[in-house]
């Protein structure tokens, strides 16, 4: 039975507006955009700049966490503790994190105080100090937090995984390692904001029960004297979907009762006229709990107990990937599973019922995350970063709407070649590595 055919088509009369968003440019090249989001007297201003763990020297991977944290530690004027307490006298936090795309250092508080809001950025952005004894807590946390990290085995599969798929490219750095923690100084921090931090290559963000003109006035006073120093990073390059055929690269847990499956390709960048296909594509293989990829792994089999699959979109190419916690002794018969779904969207249209659920699911996600003056500067500075207008968030659910199943099978074939398919195990190599075999060329544990 159509558990779908009681319910009103899920097509909505509009679609979903795109927010005011008033825009201004700064003299010294900074981007401005305001969303006044009436309703709850809070406020959420951010600052988004382009360039984050991509950006990272070859020689010190994930320096942008290191820099983002130490951002926090105190400026020339306040200490890290002052820029706490006032953040929190303004009734709300101030934060700062780095992607792969970009560095974010972002506050929010009551509306009322928003001068002080952007203040406390523009403080932390022009004149971060570095202090020596905060450089020392925020590589003491860092060590502690890859160690933490390295001892989960989704961890492990996570950062295998993007270095199969990217190879060279800086988006196969996920984190820093033991050794580029280490060598981080106060003097190699402030070097790195003075050449990231540029208002040419950022976004004020600010979202909330403001007024534009008002803001934009307020935001002129905190960084119009902000002017860039030194030559900028340059643009990288795209990555390119690596040669070869496939392969499993196996990572040893002895004794592990069970195996961690990642697998996937390289995906499409946001902007391909097929990223709504794929948006549609995903969540009808593994993005929701009535997914081919979940009914098959966890109703049908019983391998595990929370399968699933996504796209990652960034500025030059995120991938497609699907992931499995398996019990060790079914890894062989779930990792062929997982490759008969791949193959099959790539070689069968979607039910009507499918592409009904999905759209549904899809364009629902979408409302729901709008409902929130956070909920709008996130999604507005993820578009910005990945090169998309703000209007771009009346167009998708449209853009989902239009897509066909014929759209799904196409872009299906075009991200999931099972054939060049990267693939990451982490279990225990010799109850799995045989039966593993099968399926390609398997590498690691030794090789």
């Amino acid at each position: 039975m159509n558990e779908l055919a009681g319910l009103p088509p899920l097509r909505p009369e509009a679609p979903v507006p795109t927010p005011r968003v008033v825009a201004a440019l700064l003299p010294n090249g900074l981007a401005v955009q305001v969303v006044p989001w009436r309703g709850v007297p809070l406020a959420s201003a951010r600052l988004v700049v382009r360039g984050g763990l991509s950006d990272d020297p070859r020689a010190l991977p994930g320096l942008a966490r290191l820099l983002a944290a130490g951002l926090r530690e105190g400026t020339a004027s306040r200490s890290g503790a002052e820029l706490a307490d006032l953040a929190q006298e303004a009734g709300g936090d101030l934060s700062a994190g780095a992607g792969p795309d970009a560095l974010t250092i972002g506050a929010y508080g009551l509306a009322a105080r928003l001068p002080l809001l952007l203040d406390l950025v523009a403080d932390v952005v022009r004149r971060s100090a570095f202090p020596a004894d905060g450089v020392a807590r925020a590589r003491h946390l860092a060590h502690e937090e890859l160690e933490t990290s390295e001892s989960e085995p989704s961890f492990l599969a996570v950062r295998a995984f993007a270095r199969e798929v990217y190879g060279a490219h800086p988006y196969a750095t996920i984190s820093p390692t033991a050794a580029s923690i280490e060598a981080v100084t106060p003097e190699l921090l402030a070097a790195e904001a003075r050449r990231r931090l540029r208002p040419e290559r950022a976004l004020l963000l600010v979202a909330g029960d403001v007024e534009p003109d008002a803001t934009i006035a307020s935001a002129g006073v905190a960084f119009g004297g902000w002017v860039p120093e030194g030559t900028a990073p340059a643009s990288g390059a795209s990555p390119t979907a690596t040669p070869g055929p496939r392969r499993i690269l196996l990572l040893d847990r002895p004794g592990s009762v069970q195996t961690n499956l990642l697998v996937g390709n390289l995906g499409l960048p946001r902007t391909d006229p097929d990223a709504y296909a794929l948006e549609l594509a995903m969540t009808i293989y593994g993005g929701s709990f009535t997914s081919r990829l979940v009914q098959n792994l966890r109703e049908t089999k019983g391998y595990t107990y929370s399968p699933g699959a996504g796209a990652s979109w960034l500025t030059g190419c995120g991938t497609v990937r699907s992931f499995a916690a398996v019990r060790t002794e079914v890894t062989g018969a779930a990792l062929g599973e997982v490759l008969y779904e791949m193959q099959r969207m790539a070689t069968t249209d979607p039910t009507d019922e499918e592409m009904e659920r999905a759209f549904r699911r899809d364009a629902g996600s979408h409302a729901i995350s709008l409902q929130t003056a956070a909920g709008i500067a996130d999604e507005l500075a993820r578009l910005w970063v990945l090169g998309l207008s703000p209007d771009e968030i009346g167009r998708y659910v449209p853009g989902l709407e239009a897509v066909t199943k014929g759209d799904v099978r196409r872009v299906s074939r075009r991200v999931f070649g099972t054939g060049s398919a990267r693939i990451v195990a982490v279990g225990d190599a010799a109850a799995i590595r045989e039966e593993l075999g099968t399926f390609g060329e398997v590498v690691g544990s030794g090789d």
